[in-house]
């Protein structure tokens, strides 16, 4: 997880420069790079916003010959805002101040079929999401 960067350099989001996401982005590459060099199978917790972005992590996990996979969880942002409001209750998660989640808004480019997208709703059961999308 990108997290784990953050938290270990100390960062506080709203306060980071170019400069500052760029030296942890530039940290989860490498322990996504040597994760997959040890045969492991990794799931990518970062942003990726934008198609870009998305495009960096496919070509690290291209260049090592390994297939790739992007997984969309496409939810509203009616939920999103239902999440946020519930977690400023229950404290349960991380909580981005209104001004980066709106940002982050901003930068998302929703991925296109070209992208080889598996999409998950949350409406859908995930066990049954699993098994039929997952091999």
């Amino acid at each position: 997880s990108v997290d784990e960067f953050l938290d270990k350099g100390s960062y506080v989001v709203e306060k980071m420069t170019q400069e500052d996401w760029n030296k942890v982005y530039s940290q989860a590459y490498k322990k996504l790079k040597e994760l997959l060099g040890e045969g492991k199978t990794v799931i990518f917790d970062g942003g990726s916003l934008r198609k870009s972005e998305r495009q960096t992590l496919k070509n690290i996990v291209e260049s090592m010959n390994i297939l790739s996979k992007l997984i969309y969880v496409n939810t509203t942002k009616e939920e999103i805002i239902k999440r946020r409001t519930e977690n400023q209750v229950t404290k349960e998660r991380g909580h981005l101040e209104d001004v980066t989640m709106q940002t982050a808004l901003d930068m998302f480019e929703e991925p296109k079929s070209d992208e080889n997208t598996i999409l998950y709703n949350n409406n859908v059961n995930l066990d049954i999401w699993i098994k039929d999308n997952i091999k």
